[in-house]
């Protein structure tokens, strides 16, 4: 065997010797070759990358704590709360901070929400740098593509920071430091991107830039622009609602006939979804979807038969969950409340037992495993503390039997019903802050589903919609999904509102974040927000 073996090597020895060792590559392409065979089939993969980006808005490991465009927006407002459950889930108060509007400029969730915007921003600008000097097939549609996903996410710092830097170039020397723009210029180049870019655009592709997709958001910033204290060019209100009519009078959207339907497991090409983020329970274990994750108790797992665990933190305030017409189909579909069984057998041996807390804290010690709208918190703590069961859980995005520790649904980032809405809102504030029947009818088209039967008791009517009403119709409709924070402060209620835990403050200068702390450490040319730390040093 061994003499075959030496053989063998030095016939292969002999072999190479004799042959020419110049490779061809049969199988490489070049830059030259990929840009002259380039064509609408390769789009997708070319610019794929924003819409992955578009994952960090929510999904992530451990965003919950380091902070993501839906946590945060959602955590400092009326409707969703983290608690501190006994010995868990307080995280070095960063839940608490948020609640009560006492953030700090060193705070993670600040941190990671600006750096998120600006990584992607720079991921357009780099594909936009790219592709400048090609000559390829819709190379002009394609970067308009581009365009409005960076425009997105500028929308995002405008909202949340408000005075930003504006950087459109990737090739940069590399000592550059961009200096900040004032809010007023951030939101005239959002809109200048998104007039310019729309025309461009495919008139509709599910979870890409479309243009009632791009409508949808430039429609926002007009919605929001009065709250912003920004300037329009033309009357805003006006803007919105032909904006919408132009998404409504097409034909391609219409609400689904279930509140849940757009959140589904399987609810990729839903009517009702104007722009999605695309997930895969799957291949997305870089970046999870895991909002199942963070709201459930570790035990719903044989309750509901899944295959991840789960951490049991954010809940429904108290009173947001008391607010709910008890008919309202949408309290159901959007939150879990009751007794938690063994109903796989699995953990008490006896399918359908009761369960009990585990407990985390010795006073949960032999309590049912019960999620109530009430959070009772304990007597004589230092912090605010309850325990493990208190509050209703987040269910609006299904979790399917068998569920991983990452979603496969879908995320919705607008839908129809919220095109009804904001048209809604803009000829309720064009016509000063007083409904007509135009706007009842809208929010009413809206309402319907969520009730078995829609009769006259369970429509808004023209003297019931005030501020505070068109606010609880916000929230019953589009809780989890990310806008509250904006929707509070439209209505003025940001600032003014008391929820559990919450005592405001009026103090305006939290209607902005502050730049983080590390970011004007590494750049001293960014000007800080009012009210917060200017000096690294402090």
């Amino acid at each position: 065997m061994k003499r075959n073996i030496l053989v063998f090597i030095i016939f292969v020895a002999s072999f190479v010797s004799s042959c020419s060792l110049d490779e061809i590559v049969y199988s490489r392409m070049t830059e030259d070759d990929y840009y002259s065979n380039f064509s609408e089939s390769d789009v997708p993969a070319a610019i794929g990358k924003l819409y992955s980006d578009l994952r960090l808005l929510y999904a992530g490991k451990n965003v919950h704590k380091r902070g993501c465009w839906l946590y945060t927006n959602e955590e400092v407002s009326d409707c969703w709360v983290t608690p501190k459950r006994g010995g868990v889930w307080y995280d070095a108060g960063r839940y608490y901070r948020l609640n009560q509007h006492k953030w700090k400029w060193t705070d993670s969730h600040i941190l990671n929400n600006w750096r998120n915007a600006y990584s992607c921003i720079n991921n357009c600008n780099r594909l936009l740098y790219e592709f400048s000097d090609k000559e390829i097939e819709s190379v002009e549609d394609m970067t308009a593509e581009i365009r409005v996903a960076r425009a997105f996410w500028y929308y995002v710092l405008c909202d949340m920071y408000g005075n930003v830097p504006i950087q459109t170039r990737y090739d940069v020397p590399a000592d550059y430091l961009p200096e900040t723009s004032q809010r007023q210029d951030v939101f005239d180049f959002v809109v200048g991107e998104l007039e310019e870019c729309i025309p461009h655009l495919k008139e509709k592709e599910y979870g890409r830039w479309d243009k009632p997709a791009a409508s949808c958001l430039l429609a926002k910033c007009f919605l929001n622009a009065e709250s912003w204290g920004v300037s329009v060019e033309g009357d805003a209100w006006e803007k919105v609602v032909e904006l919408c009519d132009g998404i409504i009078s097409s034909g391609k959207y219409s609400l689904e006939a279930d509140y849940r339907s757009p959140f589904a497991t399987d609810n990729r090409g839903s009517n009702e979804i104007v722009m999605a983020v695309c997930n895969d329970e799957v291949y997305d274990a870089e970046e999870p979807f895991r909002l199942h994750m963070w709201t459930m108790h570790s035990k719903y797992r044989y309750h509901h038969n899944t295959v991840t665990n789960f951490w049991g933190g954010c809940c429904a305030t108290p009173e947001f969950a008391a607010s709910y017409d008890p008919d309202d189909l949408r309290y159901e579909k959007s939150w879990f409340e009751g007794q938690l069984y063994d109903n796989t057998g699995a953990y008490t041996g006896k399918a359908g037992s009761p369960l009990y807390c585990d407990p985390w804290d010795s006073r949960d010690k032999g309590k049912l495993l019960c999620h109530t709208k009430e959070i009772p918190l304990f007597d004589g703590d230092a912090l605010s503390t309850t325990g493990e069961a208190p509050g209703v859980r987040m269910q609006k995005y299904e979790i399917r039997v068998g569920a991983l520790d990452r979603m496969g649904n879908d995320f919705v980032l607008f839908r129809y019903a919220d095109v009804l809405f904001m048209k809604a809102e803009a000829l309720y504030r064009k016509n000063g802050g007083v409904a007509t029947q135009e706007c009842c009818d809208l929010i009413n088209s809206v309402r319907k589903r969520a009730f078995a039967e829609f009769t006259e008791d369970k429509k808004v009517t023209v003297a019931q919609l005030d501020d505070d009403r068109f606010l609880l119709e916000c929230a019953w409709e589009f809780c989890q999904e990310g806008h509250r924070r904006q929707q509070l402060i439209r209505f003025g209620q940001f600032l003014t509102k008391e929820w559990f835990l919450h005592k405001p403050t009026g103090n305006s200068d939290r209607l902005l974040f502050p730049v983080p702390y590390e970011e004007i450490l590494a750049n001293p040319k960014l000007m800080q927000n009012p009210g917060y730390p200017k000096d690294p040093q402090q």
